[in-house]
């Protein structure tokens, strides 16, 4: 029996060593630390510089300005008089570095109709080339480029009626902005349905934009020549004045009992948000519920008459809203009997603002039904013979397909139209997005982010609603989405270049106009004498960066325009960068690395012409024969001179490592500091190897013994 006692001794020995060995490790390497310190010196390379290969380094980020990228659509119907009448806005467009294609293909694309041919063909256009807005150069009937209809049984649903067209299937234009899915989940053939009428139980739509689409509603060539060159001159040579700097606002009232005063909303609207930007008229209609704050222009009560918001309009104005009532031929309220009107489709016809065209907004219904014939004739509604008038009427019009709604007692101004009417004009003013198409889309967007969708209250909203559907999709813009709106008169910029820069060189400078305000989002296109060219844009603050290419000796022209800015057009030239960067401190800790250790680095450099491209770490263990490199971008847009980043932990070995910058113009330099230490096996490696002969000569000998405890079990088993 004293034998199988030994062997569990001998076990229990080695079980103790195996459970103490990660402790046995942890304290050897205090008393067994290297004391071999790293040695940061500065040392004459003349021998690296001589050998040292530098090709395994990757090449330059070269900036590149061929192919940029298609930023905008105009789709006609296929014909070819169609395609001429849009070709000066295109050439237009490419001037001022807006790159945009003319397509007229979208029979080759697949799609079960018309509507759905187009779309694929601008989500093609979106996945591939990243664009941002579609002009529809068409009328919305099914020879030119259809519109499409949805499932949305609003007026049905809340005992109402339109005033045209089917009760259940409503146009829109959104369908060709929002680009998810297909509109059609369940393939039942009605588009856009709700989750509550989709046989899958999802809601066909997404409701985000992609793009920002607007269309001029032609039913001839003619008709969209007049509209094209409307827009050009509104964009190129407008006629200047004080019409710039005004809006006319018009409250009418919606409803006696309850009292539904519009103006609530045009005094909201001119309060918060056109003030600080624009003079503005105020016309109001009100009931004994609301009176108006001064300052109402004229200063007097119900200034809004069947007369006044004509002649006002008339006079010229740069933007434009009237709350009311309406239909395709005329905008109204329930003070004026059933055949008055503030605003009508004969006034719209006979327009006398001359040069002098309005983004127009109608909170109202059905203003807009150009999909559709009104009282027996074609292009009848308000919003389509504004659009339409050569030399007045509207730069653009937003306004109704069909009937849209407001909700009583919404004196927040936050529900259905006044909410989608304050949004609209916030995003305008407030945000500075003074694209017409961006102001109406991203207001989409900001009412069903707003706090009436999303926050923890009894009465908010959902989209499942089909009056809040409807509100979404019925409200489309007839105009040209991109069109820059005014203001203030335009006026030309301080010279924001200089006479010169090195090739290569990063351009970081702010667009200014005469006096000294900054241009938001102003629209810089570069381009060089070989043809290549390059447009950027500038952010909220009007500043611009962009790095040009490695080319010396290089003249570019620069196209500037912007918000209420002349276009306007400068020049200037490129001279060579021959001078290395410089390397001008390098720091490292800790000054004793372990194999515990992550290596800490802070790198300082100088270089003031086309700057610096990339800083790169060589890492050798034989002396430079070879090595490995670790790569830190400046990115185009970046003009960093300091480096920190951190080496993980290293192998034991004899290192030397050292720096090598290079600038955008190619010219490279090797740093003349070298850091050269060595990483000594830890000397715990000394108890593990004597561990691991401890481990295996127990083993060993606890094999023996078993083997002679067998034998000795066995010869006793005899007897």
């Amino acid at each position: 029996m004293k034998k199988p006692n030994l062997l569990k001794r001998r076990s229990s020995i080695i079980l103790l060593l195996i459970l103490f060995f990660p402790s046995i490790l942890s304290f050897s390497h205090l008393f067994f630390k290297s004391d071999r310190p790293v040695v940061a010196s500065t040392i004459l390379l003349n021998d690296y510089n001589s050998t040292l290969d530098l090709t395994h380094l990757p090449g330059i980020n070269q900036v590149s300005w061929n192919d940029p990228k298609t930023e905008m659509l105009i789709i006609t119907p296929n014909d070819s008089q169609f395609i001429d009448a849009v070709k000066p806005l295109k050439e237009w467009r490419d001037s001022i570095g807006v790159k945009t294609q003319i397509l007229s293909n979208f029979s080759e694309y697949d799609g079960v109709d018309t509507p759905e041919k187009i779309r694929n063909m601008i989500k093609d256009f979106y996945e591939k080339e990243n664009i941002r807005w579609v002009l529809l150069a068409g009328d919305a009937e099914e020879s030119l480029i259809p519109i499409r209809y949805v499932y949305n049984p609003d007026t049905v649903l809340y005992d109402g009626s339109e005033n045209v067209g089917s009760s259940t299937l409503k146009p829109t234009d959104f369908y060709y902005s929002s680009l998810s899915g297909t509109w059609d989940d369940d393939g039942d053939g009605y588009y856009g349905e709700s989750e509550v009428y989709n046989a899958n139980g999802i809601d066909e739509i997404t409701w985000v934009p992609d793009v920002y689409v607007g269309r001029l509603p032609a039913s001839n060539p003619s008709e969209l020549a007049y509209m094209i060159n409307k827009t050009l001159k509104y964009e190129s040579d407008p006629f200047i004045g004080s019409w710039m700097n005004q809006m006319l606002l018009a409250g009418g009232i919606s409803s006696n009992s309850p009292p539904e005063d519009e103006a609530r909303l045009t005094e909201y609207i001119w309060q918060n948000s056109v003030i600080s930007e624009s003079n503005f008229t105020h016309l109001t209609k009100t009931t004994s519920n609301f009176n108006p704050s001064e300052p109402p222009s004229p200063n007097n009560l119900d200034s809004l008459t069947t007369t006044s918001f004509r002649s006002e309009f008339n006079s010229g104005y740069s933007t434009v809203i009237i709350a009311g009532h309406g239909d395709p031929s005329k905008i109204t309220d329930v003070s004026l009997s059933f055949s008055s009107s503030y605003y009508n489709n004969v006034d719209a016809l006979s327009s006398s603002n001359m040069y002098m065209p309005s983004l127009f907004y109608a909170d109202a219904c059905s203003t807009s039904s150009y999909d559709i014939s009104f009282a027996g004739k074609e292009d009848n509604s308000i919003g389509e013979r504004l659009i339409k008038q050569s030399s007045s009427g509207a730069i653009g019009y937003i306004g109704g397909l069909r009937v849209t709604w407001y909700l009583d007692y919404d004196y927040y101004l936050e529900k259905l139209n006044r909410g989608n009417a304050k949004l609209f004009w916030q995003q305008f003013f407030e945000e500075k997005k003074f694209r017409q198409g961006q102001a109406l889309f991203d207001s989409k967007v900001a009412y069903l982010e707003s706090d009436y969708f999303t926050g923890d209250r009894e009465d908010r909203s959902s989209i499942r609603f089909e009056f809040e559907r409807k509100n979404i999709l019925t409200y489309n813009l007839l105009g040209d989405p991109i069109v820059d709106i005014y203001t203030k008169a335009p006026i030309n910029i301080q010279y924001p270049f200089e006479d010169y820069y090195f090739s290569g060189q990063l351009i970081n400078t702010s667009i200014n106009d005469v006096n000294s305000e900054l241009v938001p989002y102003a629209r810089v296109h570069f381009k060089s004498s070989n043809g290549s060219y390059h447009t950027v844009c500038a952010d909220k603050n009007g500043q611009v960066i962009i790095r040009l290419p490695d080319r010396p000796y290089e003249n570019y022209s620069v196209v500037i325009t912007g918000h209420n800015l002349i276009p306007s057009n400068y020049s200037f030239r490129t001279i060579p960068d021959t001078i290395q960067p410089e390397i001008a401190n390098v720091y490292c800790l800790p000054l004793e690395p372990t194999v515990l250790d992550n290596m800490q680095f802070d790198i300082r450099l100088n270089e003031n012409e086309s700057g610096l491209e990339s800083l790169f770490l060589l890492v050798s263990t034989n002396d430079m024969k070879t090595y490995e490199f670790h790569q830190y971008l400046n990115s185009w847009n970046q003009n960093r001179k300091r480096f920190s980043f951190m080496l993980n932990k290293l192998q034991p070995g004899d290192y030397i490592m050292m720096f090598v910058a290079r600038d955008y113009c190619n010219n490279t330099i090797i740093g003349n500091q070298i850091i050269s230490f060595k990483i000594e096996p830890p000397l715990s490696y000394i108890p593990i190897v004597v561990l691991s002969l401890l481990i295996v000569s127990l083993f060993g000998s606890s094999c023996i013994v078993v083997f002679k405890s067998v034998r000795s079990f066995k010869k006793d088993s005899r007897f």
